[in-house]
């Protein structure tokens, strides 16, 4: 799969199985595909800030 997803939590990458790589993948494409004036192709980041 060219098609890469990964996930850092304070810094760390986290594994993931591949089943849970492709619902997250799936998921945040879905919602992006949605959003009036997001391109289709090209990189896409997400960045949460949780308080503590």
């Amino acid at each position: 799969m060219s098609d890469q997803i990964i996930l850092k939590v304070n810094g760390q990458e986290i594994a993931m199985v591949p089943f849970v790589q492709k619902i997250l993948m799936n998921t945040i494409e879905a919602v992006t595909k949605e959003l009036n004036g997001c391109p289709e192709n090209g990189d896409i980041e997400i960045s949460i800030k949780r308080e503590k």
